[in-house]
């Protein structure tokens, strides 16, 4: 009689662990955000500027752990495949949502292999050439990459980039080079050496070049024009680009099967993190816009942006490597 009272009471005891309450004890050791994109990028910096707060916030160490390659999918990979517990999060962006478009095989998948914890900012893309370039424009860019005999060749180190290169192809009807790198930082180096004639880098990664006067913007991917660089017109402006603006939210993921009030305490603490004025601030100096969604509004925001990011990607000619 007492086992089938046990059998009876185990529902009660694991719904009694889903509560609230049963996230008490957690954290009680280090957590790691890994950022699948190396130093210096944006979701680099943007990892390292919200990780201080979130250990005051939540009371452990959090670590950053780089995990660069393969368009972000490594280090997505990784947390894929790490144990569900919430020690091990992903700083993850909006194409890596959508990765099944860019990728035939994957060993995970983009969405099912994880669960939303936290929005935390949104960015834009930057096309930029060399100051020393002749290239005062967008038009102008388009004019030669259409009429150059030898194509122009265009960096990127981000998937958001990719998307962004191939989508200037196809609105300017040229078939640019386009040139991967393991992150955004590698792209600018080679630019700025004179490897490649463009790249397509973050706002904040871009501007940092431009106030340098080491490199000149010609446009941004944004809807409207960024408040850190209002001089840089949008793609708009010079396009007809009838799928809007391209604009990349960077969120935070946890693995799959993450128990529900783990998840809570995470995205609770995140919440109070981006409210903290420090963070605020460094994320102007990065020229990324604070974007701070729950989990159930970062659910609904993905789900809303994922099939404009796959049609975008379509337009732009991009087909599954």
């Amino acid at each position: 009689m007492f086992k089938p009272f046990l059998r009876a009471l185990l529902p009660a005891l694991t719904l009694l662990w889903a509560l609230p309450g049963a996230a008490q004890d957690f954290p009680s050791r280090p957590i790691t955000l890994v950022a699948p994109f190396p130093a210096g990028s944006v979701t680099d910096n943007v990892t390292r500027a919200v990780a201080k707060a979130l250990s005051e916030s939540i009371g452990q160490p959090v670590l950053v752990d780089n995990r660069a390659g393969a368009q972000g999918t490594i280090g997505a990979a990784h947390v894929a495949n790490a144990k569900p517990d919430g020690y091990t999060l992903l700083m993850g962006s909006s194409v890596m949502f959508v990765a099944k478009g860019l990728f035939k095989t994957l060993s995970y998948d983009p969405m099912d292999s994880f669960v939303p914890v936290a929005g935390l900012g949104s960015t834009a893309m930057m096309f930029l050439v060399p100051q020393a370039s002749p290239l005062k424009s967008m038009a102008e860019l388009a004019a030669q990459a259409k009429a150059a005999k030898q194509a122009v060749s265009m960096a990127y180190g981000s998937p958001s980039g990719q998307v962004a290169v191939a989508l200037f192809a196809s609105v300017t009807q040229s078939e640019p080079v386009a040139v991967s790198y393991r992150g955004i930082p590698q792209a600018i180096t080679d630019l700025l050496g004179g490897q490649v004639q463009v790249a397509v880098v973050d706002i904040g990664s871009g501007m940092a070049q431009v106030n340098a006067q080491k490199a000149r913007a010609l446009a941004i991917s944004a809807s409207s024009r960024s408040p850190s660089a209002p001089q840089v017109p949008t793609l708009q402006e010079t396009f007809s680009l009838p799928t809007g603006a391209l604009e990349t939210i960077i969120a935070v993921q946890a693995p799959a099967g993450t128990p529900a009030a783990v998840v809570d305490r995470l995205d609770a603490a995140f919440q109070k993190a981006m409210a903290s004025p420090e963070v605020r601030a460094q994320f102007q100096t990065l020229n990324t816009s604070v974007l701070s969604l729950s989990s159930k509004q970062l659910q609904e925001r993905m789900r809303a942006d994922n099939p404009r990011w796959l049609q975008l990607m379509v337009q732009a000619g991009i087909a599954p490597q």
